[in-house]
This record gives structure tokens, sequence and C-alpha cells, in this order.
């Protein structure tokens, strides 16, 4: 399986926007991207800012590396965790008309927007052909019709294997597609340590078929597929399962799936912009899937500069960039190291994760060669 290296991506395009999207989390389209930026800045008035460009609740920080001072003057661009994401897409006959010419237009802005360059994406259809057997198979479902590739590189096969396609299939097999997605999601987690992998199944209807029963499964039972999004979210590291329900999906399903895959609720499209909506869920997915984590910068691994001479410049909503104090704890906003005895990579903690997934626009440097601000 391929597996490119580390790939260089804004802030933006990890954790993504909401705000043009009028959804609340992450990514939306037009939102006023910001990017990651190696460039020397001034870093503003002492503290952090929160997306609406208030200090966070701790007090100011008074004595503040100035990135235009001597010990100062290196940054490395964030460099950060590198996401896989399999599309699991419905195409049963319930499907067609304007929900799936909708989702192409949809699906093809999204794979074409240089908001995502980089994270790789694979793509499935389901249901199979009615006589395809066995029918409950999940290793069916395994194998993308579409390889994983990083966009934009790969955003012609999808866009040509969507128009390919057209809706056709009486049921709707949720039970062994999702367990087959889940499966490639898992083997690509084991195989490419230190990257992010996730599913997002896609449909407009409830669990129908593919049998009565699937060994000792019942297909059609929410609880039953819940199990197998809960089983993929229980793995280290969790490959997690995003839901989009296209008009006429069960939201109550929708969200018990999705929930149990780690992912709190499923992203539901309305009828009256689809495929704008589809853009925008599938925006939110991406954005919401990334770790809040960049690698420790080369020169820091290469001991060239001390782990205590690291700074983390961030401006979330177009403020000006702020010190994000190390707090190691992460008793509140600020960073983090991953393994402090060994550190391979800087983490945002939870606080202000949550914040830069937030905001309508994020902008990170890691400041280099000045003593680091505790918190």
């Amino acid at each position: 399986m391929r597996l490119e290296p580390l790939h260089r991506l804004s802030l933006t395009s990890l954790l993504g926007l909401a705000a043009a999207a009028g959804l609340h989390g992450a990514c939306a389209p037009d939102s006023g991207i910001g990017s990651v930026s190696s460039s020397s800045e001034g870093a503003g008035s002492g503290g952090t800012v929160d997306p609406d460009g208030e200090l966070f609740g701790d007090a100011p920080i008074d004595t503040r590396p100035d990135p235009d001072a001597a010990c100062g003057l290196v940054t490395e661009e964030a460099i950060a965790v590198p996401l896989n994401l399999y599309i699991m897409m419905d195409r049963s006959s319930s499907m067609a008309g304007d929900k799936w010419d909708s989702a192409k237009v949809g699906l093809t802005a999204f794979v074409n927007s240089a908001r995502f360059a980089g994270v790789h994406v694979a793509l499935r259809f389901f249901p199979r052909a009615a006589d395809a057997v066995p029918a409950c198979d999940q290793n069916a479902y395994k194998a993308p019709l579409v390889p994983f590739g990083p966009l934009p590189d790969s955003a012609g096969a999808i866009v040509e294997a969507i128009e390919d396609e057209e809706p056709n299939g009486l049921s709707t097999p949720i039970y062994p597609a999702l367990g087959g997605a889940l499966l490639q999601g898992i083997e690509v987690a084991q195989n490419n340590p230190g990257e992010a992998s996730a599913v997002l199944l896609v449909t407009d209807g409830k669990p129908q078929g593919p049998a009565a029963r699937c060994g000792s499964a019942d297909p059609e039972d929410p609880a039953a597929i819940a199990a197998l999004a809960a089983a993929g979210e229980r793995y280290r590291p969790p490959v997690r399962t995003f839901v989009i329900g296209l008009p006429g999906v069960d939201q109550s399903i929708a969200n018990q799936i999705a929930a149990a895959g780690g992912t709190d609720a499923a992203i539901l499209v309305a009828a009256t912009n689809i495929a704008v909506e589809f853009q925008n869920a599938l925006a939110k997915v991406t954005g919401q899937v990334l770790p809040c984590e960049y690698k420790v910068p080369s020169q820091v691994a290469g001991g060239q500069i001390a782990f205590n001479d690291v700074n983390v410049l961030l401006g979330l909503g177009g403020a000006p960039q702020e010190i994000l104090p190390q707090r190691p704890g992460c008793d509140g906003p600020g960073w983090r190291y991953d393994n402090p005895s060994s550190p391979t990579a800087l983490v945002l903690c939870p606080d202000t994760c949550d914040a830069a997934r937030n905001a309508s626009a994020a902008k990170i440097q890691i400041l280099l060669g000045c003593e680091t601000v505790l918190r």
C-alpha cells in the first residue's frame, strides 16, 4: 500500500473551520483560511487568544519571546499528522436523483479544494451487486474502489469513479459495508504508525439487508452496527467512524453509529442545498478527525535547539499570534510534549484544540531558541 511521507498542511486543513458553513465544530469552505507559516512576526500582547479575540482565562504573560529578537530568529513550519480517510458511500436506489447529483457536486468540490491538499482519501460504494455472495462478507467491502492517494493528485480518480457510478440496489447493507471499511482503516493504522485513520459512512437510509443474519448478528439492528464502530474506536490508535446523513436518513440510527465510533453525532445534510451542505459536511469531517499534534521541529530533534527553548505562536479568528504557553498537565489552554522524557511531537491541549477547531481561521508557528514560556 502507498504511504507518502508526512505532508505539510495548513493548520486549517488539519483542524478545519466552521464559520462559513454555519456548522459548529470544524471546517467550512471560504471561511478566511490561514496557513501555517515559517515567517517571523511580532507576537503581540501577552496571553493566548480564543476564537473571538479575547484572552484565555489566565493572567497575561509578561515575559515573552520576541520573534524579532536574536533568540527567536529561527522558526520551523509545523508538520502535522497526516490523515487517511476511507469514504464508504451509499449507492442504493433511494439515492437516485437530486441527492446523487448533488453528492457528486459536493464530493468533486471537496477533493479539488486546495484546503485539503495532502489528505489521503479512498472511496468505495455500497451495496455490491444483488447476486454477490457471500452477502455478509465484510472483507468484500475492505478494498477501496479508488485506493488511498493524496489530494489533489487522487481527485481525478475519485471524480471519475463517482461519474461512472449510479444508484442501483434495493438494500442498504450498512453492516458489512462499514465493517469492511473499518477493517481497511485498522490495517492502514497498523501499517502507518503516527498517521490518523478514519472511516466516513455516507447514507440516506437505514440498515436494510443483506441477509436475515450475519453470523450471530442481526445486520439491520442499529446496535450491531454501532458495535462495529465502537470496535474501531477502541483500537489504538483509534479508527473513528463519521456519518454524513443525507435527506431520508434515520437520524437516531445515524447518531447512534457516530457516537459509538467516537464522533458524537452524525452530520446531517438538509434538502435545501444538498451539494453545498454535503461539501461542508465533508470539510467538517476532515477537520475534526485529525489530532492537534505536530512533529518536533528538526532542529530540536537533531539537538541544535534545546527542548526547553521551544515556543508555539498561535493566532485564532484572524487575531495576532500570541504565545501559547507550555502546560504539561494540560489543565487549561496550552501545549505539551507527547512524551516528556523523549518528545517526538507537540500536542495542543484539549482547550486549545477545541478552540482552534471552532475558530474561523487559525495560524501556528513554532519559534525556536527562546526559553519556553511555562504555565
